[in-house]
């Protein structure tokens, strides 16, 4: 049996057969492999004859489970993503009509902006602020303070004044 034909290169029918009933040894079934993968033709001729096959048909028809499983998968998607998408408006909305977005915004808008000034000027009300109500918690109209923290506190204090104003008086 010849597999190939001398003057062409190409398949046999009786080497094709062959191929098809898997009546080659290893080595033929090696070659025909090899020339199917690079000689269109052959491998043109050998799809065609498998495909004369009898194709079996399913016992039930497959394509509209399928259908009706792409459909909900595409429903499911669709909806995940417009529940993000809706969410995030509603959000975006609620901050808009809340005042946020102008509350941030409004330093910007007084031109030369220095973003540490501005956040050194926000810790320095709030250290004022909590300052000031830590002595009105803790001193009555004109006492002295009356716990040893805010004893210490004014001590520390006072040193440092007294430091401050000896640097200044030194320049």
């Amino acid at each position: 049996m010849n597999l190939f034909d001398n003057e062409t290169g190409h398949f046999t029918e009786e080497g094709l057969a062959s191929l098809i009933a898997g009546n080659l040894d290893e080595l033929q079934s090696l070659e025909a492999a090899e020339h199917l993968s690079f000689c269109d033709s052959c491998c043109g001729r050998y799809a065609a004859l498998l495909t004369e096959d009898v194709l079996l048909q399913p016992e039930h028809p497959v394509t509209e489970p399928v259908m009706q499983r792409i459909q909900k998968r595409r429903n499911t998607i669709f909806f995940n993503r417009g529940l993000k998408v809706g969410l995030a408006a509603c959000l975006a909305l609620g901050l808009w009509l809340t005042g946020v977005f102008s509350a941030v915004s409004a330093p910007l808008q007084q031109g030369d902006f220095d973003r540490s000034s501005y956040l050194l000027k926000q810790e320095q009300t709030r250290i004022s602020s909590a300052k000031e109500e830590m002595k009105s918690k803790y001193l009555a109209d004109d006492e002295k303070p009356t716990t040893l923290n805010m004893q210490i506190s004014d001590a520390v204090e006072s040193f440092f004044a007294t430091f401050t104003q000896k640097g200044e008086t030194t320049k």
